[in-house]
């Protein structure tokens, strides 16, 4: 691991600079927009998307350690980590597979189709610290973003500038030998930009046998509001971890035969930049120019043979590469209509270099070389037909350079009643992915006659306030269709499209402002998943999943928050024995945050706080009870 030295000196180099440009008052935030799902961003209310939003104050009062612990409350998704944070991550949404989720951040796409699963997103190399808000948006999303979202889009927005220049430093410590490190820098530039830069350092220590993550970070952003009408935003982020873990599907530390575990070692690099520009009329034009970049080098043990046959040692060195660049040309007048069209450009870069022992000192390589270009063209409409009464669709044609042009669209409908207390909201929408890089050219089980995986979906849902605004409901059911599922075929050792599924279900969502201390919030989901003309069984995908967040502000300076979650029976499969249920389970996390000054904090958060005894996967225990405490001062502001 590179050691955070030079993160701090790098970050204290760039807070200096951007300082002294400018040292006055940023403006106050106007209202948040849905900037996710959508070219003609919004406030929720008024886009007809199923979407969920975690804004900083949730984020704050959760205090969790990960994403994914965070994730686990949003209805619809389903987040499993088997073996702590050093194992794989995967996000299930509306039952889908974890690689159907186009994950972003700032609106970069961060998926990697380097990797065996198919193009997933490693969700631990992100860091909490930097996030403002994260907007999820459920169901097919390629007539705006392409390829990749089947089954839905997450889109972690990180931090901006503050009202003054300031440099908050934190420290945290826990069971397991946990420590986790901030120093953040932030402020304003000119009247209406701002700055701000964190540098953090992670050690999850060893929750679980066999698991550890170290983690390196640092991120950005830059926002400079000019004049007649311009914005310009430029972001970075530089991650640099180190995982272990079990490998999937040996058992864990509880069955796994061979006792040694997985090593990967990864840098995650990204760099970005967007601009608006509000000429006098109605027009606006934006755009996003970005650059990613990930280097995976893995090593595994591999697998005992058991029930089923087992996974000889194996190791990959990959690389991806992926540049984008978006131009887009909006219309929005005051009056009933607005539209944008727009170009946008990808190339994907993706290499790897590894090998499979065969028998002992026997190794047979495993190696592809490929890239792709996309050409997109996109337009969105947003019709008002009616005062109450709202239309919004998409199209949009992708030109790939190593398969065929795809056409996708969606539209949505939002109809208001009783003065904009009940809100109808109708979707359909088509998807499609591109094979992954591994899937295609894997010079062992790749096949590059692979065709693109695609989805079709509907959801219809309500939103009604009642009590007044105390009392917010959502109601949504949905139905997706997935085809051409690409799956390993062992008889003809290759990757083949197969499978198709269904899936179908129902998700609530109630939030309940008690008074002005207290908020309660709940969700359920209910999800019925069918392998079509197969008795399989889809992994970790429970068919039913919930739980409820208490807010409490005790006094000015304290806050207490508790979670729990609820998840039904888990079907799931592991090497030595074979197919199996796995117990359902409930799980409470605390957190109590006092603020002793304006400068200086402190919070003492639990995870799995009733010390809940259960698996996520077969034979990998979840972590016991570990309590975690935080000491934060802000200097400055």
């Amino acid at each position: 691991m590179r050691t955070s030295t030079a993160i701090l000196s790098l970050l204290l180099l760039m807070a200096g600079n951007l300082a002294a440009a400018e040292s006055e008052l940023a403006r106050p935030d106007a209202e948040v927009l849905v900037v996710t799902g959508t070219r003609l961003s919004d406030t929720p209310d008024r886009l007809p998307n199923s979407i969920s939003v975690l804004d900083l104050a949730d984020i704050e009062a959760r205090n969790n350690a990960s994403v994914t612990d965070l994730l686990r409350g949003v209805p619809g998704l389903q987040v499993t980590q088997p073996g702590g944070r050093g194992g794989v991550a995967s996000l299930f949404l509306r039952g889908g597979e974890a690689n159907f989720t186009v994950f972003m951040i700032d609106g970069v796409e961060v998926n990697d189709p380097n990797n065996t699963r198919g193009g997933s997103f490693d969700l631990a190399t992100l860091s909490l610290d930097a996030v403002q808000r994260i907007e999820i948006v459920r169901g097919p999303q390629s007539a705006i973003y392409g390829s990749d979202a089947l089954s839905g889009v997450v889109n972690v927005i990180t931090k901006g500038g503050g009202d003054a220049l300031s440099a908050t430093v934190e420290g945290e410590f826990g069971g397991d030998e946990y420590q986790h490190g901030l120093l953040e820098l932030s402020g304003p530039v000119g009247k209406d930009g701002g700055f701000s830069v964190q540098a953090v350092s992670l050690d999850d220590g060893d929750p679980v046998e066999g698991s550890n993550y170290d983690l390196d970070s640092i991120a950005g952003k830059f926002t400079w509001q000019g004049m007649d009408g311009l914005d310009l935003s430029v972001f970075g982020r530089y991650a640099d971890s180190d995982a272990r873990a079990y490998p999937e599907d040996s058992g864990g530390p509880e069955l796994a035969v061979i006792r040694a575990v997985d090593q990967k070692e990864a840098t995650d690099y990204s760099l970005g930049a967007s601009f608006s520009w509000r000429l006098s009329g109605a027009w606006e034009f934006g755009g996003i120019a970005s650059y990613y970049d990930r280097d995976d080098d893995f090593l595994s043990p591999g697998v005992a043979p058991g029930v089923r046959d087992g996974v000889p040692p194996n190791g990959t060195d990959s690389d991806l590469e992926r540049t984008n660049v978006s131009l887009h040309a909006s219309y929005v007048p005051a009056g009933k209509f607005a539209t944008t069209v727009g170009l946008d450009f990808e190339r994907e870069d993706g290499k790897a270099d590894g090998f499979v022992e065969v028998a002992p000192g026997v190794q047979l390589p495993t190696t592809f070389d490929l890239d792709r270009d996309i050409v997109g063209v996109f337009g969105e409409v947003r019709y008002n037909v009616l005062d109450n009464w709202l239309l919004h669709g998409s199209l949009r044609y992708d030109d790939p350079n190593d398969a065929s042009s795809e056409t996708k669209g969606k539209i949505g409908t939002l109809w208001s009643l009783n003065d904009g207390r009940t809100t109808l909201q109708a979707n359909w929408g088509k998807g499609f992915k591109l094979p992954s890089f591994f899937a295609l050219g894997n010079s062992l089980v790749g096949n590059p006659d692979l065709l693109p995986e695609e989805s079709e979906s509907i959801d219809v849902g309500v939103r009604q306030r009642l009590f007044g605004d105390s009392v917010a409901l959502n109601l949504t059911l949905f139905h997706n269709d997935f085809d051409n599922l690409i799956d390993f075929d062992f008889d003809l050792f290759t990757n083949v499209n197969r499978d198709s599924v269904e899936t179908q279900g129902v998700e609530v969502g109630l939030d309940y402002q008690v008074n002005d201390r207290v908020s309660l919030s709940g969700h359920a989901t209910y999800t019925d998943i069918d392998i079509k003309n197969s008795n399989a069984k889809l992994r970790q995908r429970p068919d039913w999943r919930g739980g409820a967040n208490l807010r409490w502000q005790l006094a000015s300076a304290w806050l207490v928050n508790v979670s729990w979650l609820y998840v039904d029976e888990t079907f799931d499969s592991a090497i030595p024995t074979g197919g199996i249920t796995l117990d359902s389970y409930h799980r409470v996390d605390a957190n109590l945050r006092w603020q002793a000054t304006d400068r200086l904090g402190f919070a003492l958060a639990v995870d799995n706080l009733l010390d809940e005894d259960y698996e996520e996967a077969v034979g990998f225990p979840a972590a016991d009870i570990r309590a975690r405490f935080s000491a934060r001062y802000r200097f400055g502001g």
